[in-house]
């Protein structure tokens, strides 16, 4: 397959997302709208009760906020690749794009890079609204500097785009799409979290695909969890991202190669 057929494949999946308005609307309000709107609300409560409320921006609730952020990125991520793995199951197109000739690998291996031409776009928005808050609504407090904006920005696409990928393997595996957002949303919101608050598996809480993420987060020792997170080893939390992503690859490749058309 030519780089031109290639390209075509991956803009079409692209649109196949984009033109799903309530997905496309949801992702932007929960990457893009939110930030303004919690930053415009502290900014009020600061110049309604300064003595109270400190202000909005500066590099401290940068890095304070950092955790929103990754949450709710997470959550249209999940969304973003739940739809791409099983979209196509979903509308009943599968087999008509199976009976092309087309190879399976290259029908799953496009739905990736079409997902994330839509995502890393709206993350990046979202990490550039909160610098930009964060910077001039600092007042009297130190704005973030350039080094902390690339570690968070390092650590959100990192947090936001495993989960994609998570939601697009599980997706592709079950051929369902709400089962996955439920699952992964109790795995990542809740289920992973509370195994990870116990104390006595050990070294065994490295395996938890939330906390190797949150190793890469800056300031993660003040964090829920950040004991845990920051004595995990940094090639570890790297490896145990990259095999969390190999395995949701490898699963959704799998099956959508050996599924009944």
């Amino acid at each position: 397959m030519n780089a031109h057929i290639l390209s075509r494949m991956i803009s079409a999946e692209f649109l196949k997302l984009r033109k799903r308005r309530s997905l496309f609307w949801w992702s932007v309000i929960l990457t893009c709208v939110v930030v303004p709107v919690i930053y415009g609300v502290l900014a009020i409560l600061h110049l309604a009760n300064p003595g109270k409320y400190g202000p909005a921006g500066g590099a401290s609730n940068y890095r304070d906020a950092l955790p929103a952020l990754g949450l709710l990125g997470s959550l249209a991520g999940v969304m973003i690749g739940a739809t791409a793995g099983a979209g196509d199951l979903g509308a009943g197109v599968f087999r008509d794009l199976a009976a092309t000739g087309r190879s399976r690998l290259a029908l799953f291996g496009v739905r990736l890079p079409g997902a994330l031409l839509l995502f890393v776009p709206l993350v990046l928005v979202e990490l550039g609204l909160s610098t930009v808050c964060s910077t001039v609504l600092a007042g009297s407090l130190a704005a973030p500097g350039a080094a902390l904006v690339l570690q968070a920005g390092a650590w959100l696409l990192v947090a936001t785009i495993l989960p994609l990928i998570l939601a697009l393997g599980m997706s592709s595996l079950l051929g369902s799409r709400t089962i996955t957002i439920g699952v992964l949303l109790g795995w990542q919101f809740a289920f992973g979290p509370i195994i990870g608050a116990i104390g006595f598996l050990g070294w065994a809480r490295d395996g938890i695909s939330i906390l190797a993420t949150n190793r890469l987060l800056p300031g993660i020792a003040g964090q829920q969890g950040g004991a845990v997170a920051a004595a995990m080893p940094l090639a570890v939390a790297l490896i145990v991202i990259a095999v969390w992503a190999a395995i949701a690859v490898g699963a959704g490749a799998w099956r959508t190669q050996t599924m009944d058309a």
